[in-house]
């Protein structure tokens, strides 16, 4: 072998997806060296070439323009990003990545993100990253929220600690939605929840060096006990809700025996609801599909239909259309009608032009306040009840298993006269 062939033995070749050395060159023999990616085995081709070439002159010959010194930086700095996790996923794979990344921060100057341009490229990323829609709602109001006590031209990096913990707080004097109301430390929580959300969404962008909610401490959940109506609560409502319209009956009766979420039956307008087509009528066994789009999670169910709602609502089915015809508003005006004249208090405003003599009494503080959720939950607590099969009411109600044990498990009571098992049956041929 003559000289001149070591320095193609000692280039970097790409075998069984490595990149490697091998072979025999003079003063250093033997060589096998296997690396992660191109330039880690570049770099240590041009040192092995450095090398032989140096003792060939007898040390009198250096080939790289780096001095000693450098090149010991240089192996340090590639020890580095080889190693250390914060480079991982980075995109830095190489000492030029690296050193055009850091001069890029050093002379860049830093955009300037208000609230309204930081809220929308965050409800868009996190629409590019799959969340649900439903989600994507939830964090569009409180962006619109935050936008609208703030102002929309506030630069986020001039939002401070002191700010976010007023805003949460909602104490007398602060800058809050909840400042004079009565809120739960669930909600107030959720909130930090979205606002960290927000802000380490704006520190990945360089908008801030330093996240506002860094520190700042929630107020925990409140678990509340979930409550389902009695046997006669249940039926005063059906009664009420014939009464007033056979929209009306069907949205209670969906709800208190199919255990319907109400944005699945009436959501914002402009968006998907459970419609007369994704009802299949049989002899045994009807079924209701609720796909993707209406439910509430990224999974479709089919709910198998009670008897008692099939003869309840089949009489009244269409070939097609939406269950609830009304606008959001007309709708919203009706429900608090049927809960009002069920006894619950109820902001009287929405319904005055129904029953203007009700609406101003109805919102007296000695009537029971009403739980969002409660028709649901008390046909989830019945069916559990027949059932006693977590995992199967958990599909037919679209939740988790453990949501439907943690919740809803032993709720029912019963009487003197009848055992829960009974009282559940009782409900369910209301």
């Amino acid at each position: 072998m003559t000289y001149k062939d070591y320095k193609s033995k000692l280039q970097p070749r790409l075998i069984q997806d490595k990149w490697s050395i091998q072979g025999t060159v003079p003063v250093l023999g033997r060589i096998r060296k296997q690396f992660t990616n191109l330039d880690l085995a570049q770099f240590e081709s041009q040192k092995l070439i450095n090398q032989v070439e140096n003792q060939l002159a007898q040390g009198s010959v250096r080939t790289t323009l780096l001095s000693p010194s450098q090149e010991a930086d240089a192996s340090q700095a590639l020890q580095v990003l080889t190693t250390s996790p914060n480079f991982q996923g980075s995109g830095l794979l190489s000492l030029l990545d690296v050193v055009r990344y850091a001069d890029q921060r050093l002379t860049h100057t830093d955009f300037q993100a208000d609230l309204d341009t930081a809220t929308r490229n965050y409800i868009q990323d996190l629409a590019d990253r799959g969340r649900v829609g439903t989600y994507l709602k939830q964090i569009k109001r409180r962006c619109n929220k935050l936008i609208s006590y703030l102002g929309e031209e506030i630069l986020i990096k001039d939002i401070t600690k002191p700010m976010v913990k007023a805003w949460i707080r909602g104490a007398k004097g602060d800058l809050s939605p909840f400042t004079g109301k009565d809120v739960s430390k669930t909600t107030r929580t959720g909130e930090l929840t979205f606002l960290k959300g927000l802000f380490n969404f704006a520190l990945s962008n360089d908008w801030i060096s330093e996240s506002p909610c860094e520190g700042v401490k929630g107020y925990g959940r409140e678990k509340g006990e979930i409550q389902a109506l009695s046997l006669e609560k249940a039926q005063e409502f059906l009664d009420i809700a014939r009464e007033v319209s056979d929209e009306a009956f069907c949205y209670f009766t969906l709800s208190l025996f199919a255990g319907l979420r109400p944005e699945e039956l009436r959501p914002a307008d402009g968006e998907a609801q459970v419609c007369w087509d994704h009802f299949t009528w049989r002899d045994e066994e009807s079924t209701l599909e609720i796909s993707y789009q209406v439910g509430k999670v990224t999974s479709r169910r089919v709910i198998v239909l009670p008897d008692n709602l099939v003869r309840h609502i089949k009489p009244l089915a269409q070939d097609s259309g939406p269950i609830i015809k009304s606008s959001y508003a007309v709708w919203r005006s009706i429900k608090d009608y049927i809960r009002a004249r069920a006894g619950y208090q109820v902001y009287g405003g929405h319904y005055k032009h129904i029953d203007p003599d009700l609406s101003k009494v109805s919102n007296d503080t000695s009537r029971p306040k009403y739980v969002r959720d409660v028709l649901r939950h008390s046909a989830i607590t019945y069916k559990l009840e027949l059932e006693q099969n977590k995992d199967a009411v958990a599909m037919w109600a679209g939740n988790s298993p453990a949501v439907i044990d943690q919740h809803y498990r032993a709720l029912v009571k019963g009487t003197k006269k009848l055992s829960p098992r009974k009282y559940a049956t009782a409900y369910f041929n209301l």
